[in-house]
C-alpha cells in the first residue's frame, strides 16, 4: 500500500476482528471513514491496525472530539492451548496459540515497534455530530490518520436494567492473583482489588452478587479454592456462623451498584460435602445424604442462623439459595426444608438453579423462583418464548447460560462476534436475562498463558488482572464485545417498550437467527462445523446493529407518527 507520504509497506485502517486473534493474523481491511449513530451517554468501540514491515517508532494520538470521553487500548496476546483436558491441575499438551484479546489502557506518548493492534472507546453525551481523527506518527512525523464521525442523536438508555446478567466472581483469585494473605482477606487492599472487577461486571450490567455459603462447593474445579464467605464453626452443642466475609462482599456489591440478587451456593455441594471448623480449629470434611436426617439436621441449624441474620441485615428478600445442575428429586428436598425455616413474616427463601428444563415438570418449575436454562438445551425458540412469558406473568425470571462445550461461545479462539451472538440468542428466546461463569476465575498467570486444565482457554474469565501501577481490571476483547451487545440489548427493550413497530423488523429477524452446528476438535473442544460459520455469524450481528440503528433514526425522526 502507498500512503500520502511515498512510503510503501505500510497500512493504517479500520478492521474487521477475524475469527482467528492471533498475532499472526491479517487484518482485513473494512473501511477507510467511519460514521456511527449513538445514543447519548452510550460508548461504542473501533479497532484499527498499524501494520508495518519494518521496526518504526509508532505513536497513535487523538486529535478533536473535545467534547467526548475516550480511551485508547492496545490490544495484547496471550498463550492458550486449543482444547479441553480431564485430569486436575494438569495443564494439557494440547498446541498453543497467540490470542489477541487484552486492551491494556495506552498512552498517547507510548512507542511501538511492531504491528499492532487498536481499540478506541469513546463516549459522547452531547448531542450532534461529532468528528475526530486517529493520527499515526511515526519517528515523530504525521504520517496516517483515520476520520471517525458520531451523530449522537437525542435517545438515553433508560436506568432500569431490562436484561438481567450475571457473572459469578471469584474474590479468593483476586487476592491469590495480587499477593494478598488470609489474614488480610475482605480487609481495605483485598476489598479495593475485589471492587476493580466488580466495576466492570457493573459496566455491563451485571445486577447478582454470587457467595459461597460452603467451603469449595464446586469442587475447587477453578486454579483457586473458593473458602466459605460464611465461616462453619463447630461447638459442644452444633455449629455457629461467622458472616463476616458474607457481610463485607455483599456490602461491597451494593455499593458498587451490584444490587438485585444475592445468590448463595450451595445446600446441595459437590458430592454432598459439607465443610466446617472442628473445636480444635481444624477444617473437617463429612458427606451427608440429601434428605438424610443428619442433612436436615445441620442445614437446619444454617438455615436458622442464615434467615435471622440476612432479616437483620435487610437482605432477605433479595436473597436466593442457589443450586447448579443438580436432579429434580434433590430439589424437591432442598425447597421442603427451606419451607420449615421462613422468615419472621412467614415467606420462605427463594430459590436459584441452572438446570435443563426438560427434565423437570411445571408444578417444580414454578417453586423455583430464577431458572437459568443451558443454551444446549433450549430446544424449540417457540416453546421456550411461551416458558418464559409464563413465569414472567407468575413473577418468576427465566435466563439462559453459556459454559463449557457450548458453541458458539466466549473462548480465547472463538470469533469475538460469538458473543454477540450468545446474548442476542438468549433474546430470540424470549429469556430475561443470561448467566456465565465466570467474570474472574484467574488461571495461574493468565496475561501470559490462558489455558486451564479442565476448560476451554478464556472460560474461566471475561476480564484480565492489571500489571502493577495500574488501578483497573483489564477488558477483553470477548468482553468488550459482552459490553457492546448489552447496550444493544438495553437500546432494543426500550424501543419495544416505547414504540413496538420501530423494531417490528428486527423482530422478525430475531426470529430467524440460525443455531450453527457445531463438531468436536481432536483436543476435545467444540468448534464450528464450516469456517463460513464466522463470517454467517458476523453477517448476523451487522445486520441486527443495522436494523437497531434504523429503529432508533424512525424514533428519533419521529417516523412512525
Amino acid at each position: 500500500m502507498q500512503n500520502k507520504r511515498g512510503k510503501k509497506n505500510m497500512a493504517f485502517n479500520w478492521v474487521t476482528l477475524k475469527e482467528e486473534m492471533r498475532k499472526d493474523a491479517e487484518f482485513r481491511i473494512e473501511k477507510t471513514k467511519e460514521k456511527q449513530i449513538l445514543w447519548q451517554n452510550e460508548k461504542t468501540y473501533h479497532y484499527f491496525a498499524a501494520t508495518f514491515e519494518e521496526l518504526n517508532a509508532i505513536v497513535c494520538r487523538v486529535e478533536g472530539f473535545s467534547k467526548c470521553e475516550y480511551q485508547m487500548y492496545q490490544v495484547e496476546a496471550t498463550t492458550a492451548h486449543i482444547g479441553r483436558g480431564s485430569e486436575w491441575g494438569v495443564i494439557p499438551a494440547f498446541p498453543t496459540e497467540q490470542y489477541l484479546d487484552v486492551l491494556k489502557p495506552y498512552d498517547d506518548q507510548e512507542q511501538v515497534t511492531t504491528r499492532q493492534l487498536f481499540c478506541f472507546e469513546v463516549r459522547s453525551a452531547v448531542v450532534g455530530e461529532h468528528q475526530g481523527e486517529l493520527q499515526l506518527w511515526i519517528n515523530g512525523r504525521l504520517e496516517e490518520s483515520l476520520v471517525l464521525e458520531l451523530d449522537v442523536v437525542v435517545q438515553q438508555l433508560s436506568q432500569e436494567e431490562p436484561f438481567g446478567l450475571e457473572l459469578w466472581q471469584y474474590p479468593f483469585a483476586v487476592a491469590r492473583y495480587y499477593g494478598i494473605e488470609e489474614q488480610d482477606y475482605f480487609k481495605a487492599t483485598h476489598l479495593a482489588k475485589i471492587k476493580e472487577s466488580l466495576v466492570r461486571y457493573r459496566q455491563a450490567g451485571g445486577d447478582v452478587i454470587v457467595t459461597a455459603i460452603l467451603h469449595d462447593p464446586w469442587n475447587h474445579q477453578t486454579y483457586d479454592a473458593y473458602p466459605s464467605l460464611i465461616k462453619w464453626q463447630q461447638t459442644a452443642t452444633g455449629f455457629t456462623f461467622d458472616f463476616s466475609w458474607f457481610d463485607q462482599y455483599v456490602a461491597l456489591n451494593l455499593d458498587v451498584g451490584i444490587t438485585k440478587k444475592i445468590k448463595c451456593f450451595s445446600m446441595l455441594p459437590w458430592e454432598d460435602k459439607i465443610y466446617y471448623w472442628n473445636q480444635q480449629g481444624e477444617l473437617q470434611q463429612e458427606q451427608y445424604p440429601v434428605g438424610s436426617s443428619e442433612w436436615q439436621t445441620i442445614w437446619g441449624q444454617f438455615l436458622t442462623a442464615f434467615v435471622a441474620h440476612i432479616e437483620t441485615k435487610g437482605w432477605f428478600e433479595k436473597t436466593y439459595i442457589a443450586i447448579d445442575e443438580r436432579p429434580a428429586e434433590t430439589l424437591q428436598h432442598v425447597i421442603a426444608l427451606l419451607e420449615q425455616y421462613p422468615s419472621s413474616s412467614g415467606e420462605r427463601l427463594k430459590l436459584s438453579c441452572a438446570m435443563d428444563y426438560q427434565n423437570f415438570d411445571e408444578t417444580l418449575l414454578d417453586q423455583i423462583a430464577d431458572v437459568s436454562i443451558g443454551q444446549s438445551h433450549l430446544g424449540s425458540r417457540e416453546i421456550f418464548q411461551r416458558l418464559c412469558a409464563s413465569r414472567r406473568q407468575k413473577g418468576l425470571f427465566t435466563s439462559i447460560y453459556n459454559c463449557v462445550g457450548d458453541y458458539p461461545s466466549l473462548f480465547l479462539y472463538s470469533s469475538p462476534y460469538e458473543t454477540q451472538w450468545v446474548l442476542w440468542n438468549a433474546v430470540s428466546y424470549g429469556s430475561d436475562g443470561f448467566l456465565r461463569w465466570a467474570l474472574d476465575a484467574w488461571v495461574e498467570a493468565p496475561l501470559e498463558n490462558a489455558s486451564h486444565w479442565y476448560w476451554e482457554s478464556g472460560d474461566p474469565f471475561l476480564i484480565y488482572p492489571h500489571e502493577p501501577g495500574e488501578k483497573e481490571a483489564y477488558l477483553s476483547i470477548r468482553y468488550q464485545k459482552l459490553l457492546e451487545v448489552m447496550t444493544q440489548i438495553c437500546q432494543y427493550k426500550q424501543l419495544k417498550a416505547q414504540e413496538p413497530a420501530s423494531v417490528a423488523e428486527l423482530d422478525d429477524y430475531l426470529s430467524t437467527l440460525f443455531f450453527p452446528e457445531s463438531i468436536e476438535n481432536p483436543y476435545g473442544a467444540r468448534i464450528a462445523k464450516e469456517n463460513t460459520s464466522h463470517e454467517a455469524i458476523r453477517l448476523a450481528m451487522e445486520t441486527i446493529k443495522q436494523l437497531l440503528n434504523e429503529a432508533t433514526i424512525a424514533v428519533v425522526g419521529g417516523l412512525l407518527k
